[in-house]
């Protein structure tokens, strides 16, 4: 299947055939399809640029990454924490952004000569994925739906987080802020990411707790900021197996997004565009299926360790006293420690992946 305007819409033919189905057309399948080009097929059931539940906040050279530069709204240098009794800033070793999800979704589509199917994916057998609007036969499938995991439900998990957040037309003070105690949220954290002449506020649940919007309409209040319009979902941040029943699982699908934090579109784009590349590799000739799949299972597996300390971190935000937790935020914020931690934070499915996967 092939076709330069990256559309499929409307009734498919009853069997189509395409090299690699990509299932999702967010991040995750985005990432993917810039690499394969057109031997692949995006298949999405809303518009590419609809349907948008994340915060949008990523660091630059990852938006940069998906050919998608000018949907940044706003450069920030630094995170704000704000904990009872203080206020802790962690300057960031290379620049974060907020940008726009529609914009940055079309510009990334642009760069990939993948098409898209307009199509809910409802089952698959064996190389024959059924959607709404026809079957496709393939030979490579990529399972990019975000947590429910459509493509990889026999492995799929409960989802660990949920988020809810509103856009508002109003501006706030620069920097990525995070704001953690029980009277705001007593499971998680709550945030303000600015992003122009909007600023994006939300509140996480650890607990995947989905009544939000109480707590979020008192957060709104207390910062004396408008209503917006409210957007939100769960997100897979427990590391599932890479490859199920030969299906690459990426982003949100395969549990990627990083526990602690909240944060899935780096990680979906890196492991995105280093599976993309695998299986470019395959289609070339280059690898086997067993090989690129065995290079892209090895590359989840190295993130295991530094998961399983971020799943504890988020362990201790949820039983330690604030105050000790303000303690180490503030020892942690030194240049040293600081240094250290981002390095090794920004590490997990970092820009080394791609080298990494490609020379295994």
């Amino acid at each position: 299947m092939s076709g330069r305007s990256n559309r499929a819409d409307g009734p498919a033919p009853m069997s189509l055939n395409a090299e690699v189905v990509i299932a999702g057309a967010s991040f995750a399948g985005l990432a993917v399809a810039r690499e394969v080009g057109a031997r692949a097929v995006l298949v999405d059931p809303v518009p590419v640029g609809d349907g948008q539940t994340s915060a949008c906040g990523a660091p630059v050279g990852v938006i940069e990454a998906l050919g998608a530069g000018n949907a940044i709204q706003q450069r920030h240098h630094a995170l704000i924490l704000h904990l009872p009794g203080r206020e802790v800033r962690w300057t960031l070793p290379e620049p974060f952004c907020t940008f726009d999800y529609r914009r940055c979704c079309l510009d990334a589509l642009a760069g990939s000569d993948a098409p898209v199917l307009r199509a809910s994916v409802l089952v698959r057998h064996g190389s024959t994925v059924v959607t709404s609007s026809g079957e496709i036969q393939s030979r490579i499938l990529v399972d990019c739906t975000g947590w429910r995991a459509v493509l990889g439900k026999a492995g799929r998990r409960a989802p660990h987080y949920f988020g809810l957040e509103a856009e508002v037309a109003a501006g706030f003070p620069p920097g990525l802020h995070f704001y953690f105690g029980s009277e705001i949220v007593r499971d998680g954290y709550a945030w303000a990411f600015p992003a122009g002449g909007v600023t994006r506020i939300g509140l996480l649940s650890y607990r995947g707790r989905t009544k939000l919007q109480a707590g979020l309409e008192a957060f709104l209040a207390r910062l004396g900021m408008p209503r917006g319009r409210l957007h939100g979902g769960f997100l897979g941040a427990d590391l599932r197996p890479p490859i199920l029943d030969d299906v690459f699982i990426v982003g949100d699908a395969g549990g990627q997004c990083l526990p602690l934090t909240g944060e899935g579109i780096r990680t979906a784009v890196w492991a995105g565009r280093a599976s993309g590349r695998l299986i470019r590799m395959v289609l070339d000739g280059r690898l086997t299926l067993d090989e690129a799949q065995g290079r892209y299972r090895a590359l989840v597996v190295r993130q295991q360790r530094r998961y399983r300390a971020l799943l504890w971190a988020t362990r201790g935000v949820l039983v330690l006293p604030w105050r000790l937790l303000g303690e180490m935020a503030a020892w942690i914020g030194r240049p040293g420690p600081l240094e250290v931690f981002m390095r090794r934070y920004l590490r997990i499915f970092s820009e080394h992946a791609l080298i990494d996967s490609e020379t295994a």
